[in-house]
């Protein structure tokens, strides 16, 4: 007795009822946001050196995409600071979760959707500044600890991000 299933394809999995749904998602998420219950931005941030390799020549941050509607930090205190013998670090891990269905693995991990990787001249991470606060504010480094997971019953995405030593300068220079 043969039985019809439904395989899964490219196709398939972008004509679903689910994804149809992924911008009222986005819009009920933003209301967090725009009633000043998430108030931080998260971006993803790319960085291109000129030397033709990471961390050699001059930074140029070439790319700034704030994740919206924002997602979910958690926990919010997840970042320490740590005393070192020249100074203060912060360290630590998030998680973000409730990232919207639209983006795609590639982008929330900074690469290339042709190849599946980061050009060796460029820099990818997250970003997070919280808010408010008067002038210029901090500007939080987070590389990927993890491959995104993708929940699509909940319509998200969810991502790990642990601390990087280094963050941006306030006015958005790169160390």
């Amino acid at each position: 007795m043969a039985t019809k299933f439904t395989e899964v394809t490219t196709q398939q999995a972008a004509a679903t009822l689910a994804r149809d749904f992924i911008g009222l998602a986005d819009d009920l998420r933003d209301l967090l946001t725009f009633f000043g219950l998430r108030s931080y931005r998260v971006s993803l941030v790319k960085v291109r050196w000129s030397g033709g390799r990471r961390g050699r020549g001059v930074a140029d941050v070439y790319s700034v995409e704030s994740i919206l509607p924002t997602p979910k930090i958690a926990p919010l205190n997840g970042v320490a600071e740590l005393a070192m013998v020249a100074g203060l670090t912060e360290v630590g891990a998030i998680e973000l979760s409730q990232v919207s269905g639209r983006f795609t693995e590639d982008e929330l991990l900074g690469r290339i959707p042709q190849t599946g990787d980061v050009p060796l001249d460029e820099e990818f991470f997250y970003e997070v500044e919280f808010f408010p606060q008067e002038g210029p504010t901090v500007k939080r480094r987070f590389i990927p600890k993890s491959v995104p997971a993708y929940q699509p019953g909940r319509l998200q995405w969810t991502v790990t991000l642990e601390k990087a030593n280094r963050d941006r300068e306030r006015d958005g220079d790169v160390r």
